[in-house]
């Protein structure tokens, strides 16, 4: 992703993902440019958006769009002079998850989407890519001993402080606002578990990529 009037911060760049976080202040405009289409826009701090084609304001927002709000992303050419820009009085953090082209991935380490056995998860997005899930985990509260299926992206929204367990031996982890990282495949018998240590809900986000190929 690559906006002409903001430098984006690159979090994560792997064989199957590219993730950038951008910040737009108030009253910036992205300028004119391209989406390759498969991308996920993840919002930490939403705001007040208008877009811009061939240098006419076309859409408005009239209301500012929500934290931790998730979009699907199709193509849009170059040729199309599309641009947004914060029309709003608080800076608009953004993070873009651009899928790279689908490769095989085995099905068998692939479920539906993330179980946690003590969080329930809210689902923001299902197509044939993707599941997006977010979870709010409570202070103090323990998410269950449970697996991940690998090929995952997370995004906090709401950063704090993590307790990791695995194999009864627990870690301290603190996880930053609009931080992004990579699950690899922890399987079941690894009796990992995670709690929420700090004094403050978390949220955060989960891309689980489906197979494909």
């Amino acid at each position: 992703m690559f906006y002409p009037n903001i430098p984006g911060e690159l979090l994560l760049d792997n064989e199957h993902v590219v993730v950038q976080r951008f910040i737009i202040e108030p009253g910036q405009w992205e300028g004119i440019h391209s989406h390759p289409g498969n991308q996920i826009a993840v919002r930490i701090k939403g705001g007040l958006w208008a877009g811009r084609r061939g240098g006419r304001e076309v859409s408005r927002r009239s209301e500012p769009t929500e934290d931790g709000s998730v979009g699907w992303m199709e193509a849009i050419d170059i040729s199309e002079q599309h641009e947004s820009g914060n029309v709003g009085d608080t800076p608009i953090d953004l993070i873009w998850i651009t899928l790279k082209p689908c490769e095989p991935m085995s099905s068998s380490t692939q479920t539906v989407g993330q179980v946690y056995p003590n969080v329930p998860s809210e689902v923001l997005l299902d197509n044939e890519r993707v599941v997006v899930q977010r979870f709010v985990t409570q202070p103090g509260e323990w998410q269950g001993v449970h697996s991940h299926p690998g090929n995952q992206v997370y995004i906090h929204v709401d950063g704090g402080e993590w307790t990791i367990r695995r194999g009864g031996v627990d870690t301290v982890s603190p996880a930053l606002t609009g931080s992004a990282g990579w699950w690899d495949r922890v399987d079941l018998s690894e009796a990992h578990d995670t709690a929420n240590s700090g004094d403050a809900p978390i949220t955060h986000i989960l891309v689980n990529l489906k197979p494909c190929g």
